[in-house]
Parts: C-alpha cells; structure tokens; sequence
C-alpha cells in the first residue's frame, strides 16, 4: 500500500462522513490521486471543494498541490500492467455485461469532456501552427500506441506532404530519423507505462534538433519531460487496456484545424487523392445508389 494511502487509512477515524466518501473514492481507485484536480474530485466523491480542502489538511498536508506531488512519486502509483487493469475491471463489473457497457459509456464520456475542457487554446494553437508549417511532419510510437501514429499520419498525409509515421515496418525508429533535423516536427503517444523506445527515441528528436510534442497523459514518462508541448488526455477506462477515445478524438480534432488552416492546398491535396481512388477503383458502388437497382437485382434499401 502506498503511502498515501496508508495516511488515510491511518487517518479515517477522524474523517466526517463527506471527507470519507473522498476516502473510500481514493482508496477504491489510485489513480484518481494523480489524475483529478480538486474540483474534478469533489465532483466525483459528490463533496465541496472545502471538504477536499479539509480533508487534505486531516492528513497532515498543506494543500493540494502537495497531495499531488506525493502521489506523482508513488511507486505503487505507476500503471500497472493489463493483467492488474483485468482484476480491477472485474470489481467494477463483477462480471455483468449490461455493468461493463453503462461503465464504459460513463467513463468515455467523462475522458472526453476532462479532455476537452483541459485544452488550453495557446497550446492548441502552436500545436496546430507546428503541423502546418513543419517542413516534414512524422508521428511515432512504438507497441499498442503505434496505432495511434499510425491513424494520425495516414489522415494527415491526405492534407499536407512529407508526412511519416515512424518506425516504418520492416525498419526501426532509428532509420527514419536520419534525415530529421531543424524545422521538422515529431509527435509522439506515450500511453500510461514508460517504454525505453520513448525516451530514446525522444531525446534522439530534440539533439537533432527537430521540435517534439507528446499527446499523453497525465503519468510520468520521460517523451513527455523532453517534449516542447504536452498535450493531456484521459484515457481512464474499465477494460483491460486504456481507452483511446480521448486521443482518437483529439487527432481528429487537430486533423481538422490543420486542414482548415492550409486551406485550399488542402483542398486540392484530397482532391487529387479522391482522383487516385477513383484510378484504381478502391470503392465499390453500392447497388442501391445507381437508378436500376431494382432491376438488375441489387439490394433494396
């Protein structure tokens, strides 16, 4: 157990009925010790922000702030790994489907709008100013978080050129740096547990010279400390694996601005990428949309 949560247990006795709701919260899910300000978790616990405050000071703390910085440091803290996410699921759901769906629904609802509101426009700005005007654009991860590099430079590549999703397979993060210098951009997903290719990876981005930015959450992770923006997500879940709605959507939502932002060489870009479509047939035309439908047999509506 940690040490904050030894410190309330120790000091559960004492607490009034409202700070306890806040107790059995941090002590039935850790995370939230890291992850929620003290309004997020008055909400959540149904209390006052007052009753956090006062509920801080029983356990010999002097703010917030300080409460944060402690549970940040707590090795117990750190994610853990799907098998102990697997357990977790399991208490919140005993096992009951219609449980899981209500709870998943809840919960990706609630990472959205944490998410969202969290967003602080300058940020956002750059962020998107950066994707714009970078001379070549890569995004890289590595293990589950390569889907997300993966899904956010396929979009961008219909809008803007040199864009590279890193590690290519068949070759390693490595080989596409070589050529990454000043006025390229890299963006990187680190997700929950530390790998040893972030950090690598990262500090190998920044002493060539080429900016860094990170859309992660709120963990520790060594991408996210060399990286010149962090963007935060939440990605709290009831699976067994975090839940990628929030960065999903946040990819889609910079997709979008950076579209909207190159304008009309954006434009012609997915124009010209619709013509190649319709070159090597990629879609089919479903029967129902063509005037004879019925009488040559297709589907009816």
């Amino acid at each position: 157990m940690t040490e904050l949560a030894l410190r309330i247990r120790k000091a559960y006795p004492s607490f009034t009925p409202a700070e306890s709701k806040i107790a059995d919260l941090l002590l039935a899910s850790p995370d939230l010790m890291v992850g929620f300000s003290a309004t997020e978790l008055a909400d959540r616990a149904g209390v006052s922000k007052p009753t956090v405050t006062r509920f801080i000071s029983r356990l010999g703390l002097s703010s917030f702030q300080e409460f944060r910085e402690q549970a940040r440091q707590s090795p117990s803290l750190v994610p853990g790994s799907p098998l102990d996410l697997l357990a977790t699921a399991h208490d919140v759901t005993g096992g009951d489907l219609g449980v899981l769906v209500a709870e998943s629904l809840r919960r990706d609802l609630d990472n959205l709008e944490r998410t969202y509101m969290g967003l602080e426009a300058a940020q956002l700005d750059q962020v998107v100013d950066l994707l714009v005007s970078a001379r070549r654009v890569a995004f890289a991860d590595f293990r589950k978080q390569f889907a997300l590099a993966y899904y956010a430079g396929t979009l961008f590549n219909s809008v803007r050129q040199d864009v590279r999703i890193l590690p290519t397979p068949g070759a390693s993060a490595e080989d596409g740096l070589l050529d990454l210098g000043e006025g390229d951009l890299v963006v990187m997903f680190p997700f929950r547990r530390a790998q040893r290719d972030h950090e690598v990876t990262a500090r190998a981005v920044v002493d060539r010279g080429a900016a860094l930015v990170t859309v992660g959450d709120r963990y520790p992770n060594p991408a996210a400390e060399l990286s010149s923006i962090h963007l935060v997500c939440e990605t709290g879940g009831v699976g067994v694996f975090d839940s990628s709605v929030a960065p999903m959507s946040l990819i889609n939502l910079l997709f979008t601005a950076v579209a909207e932002r190159i304008g009309l060489p954006a434009q012609q870009r997915l124009a010209d990428l619709e013509h190649q479509h319709g070159i090597f047939g990629t879609f089919v035309r479903h029967p129902s949309r063509r005037g004879d439908h019925a009488a040559d047999g297709g589907w009816s509506r």
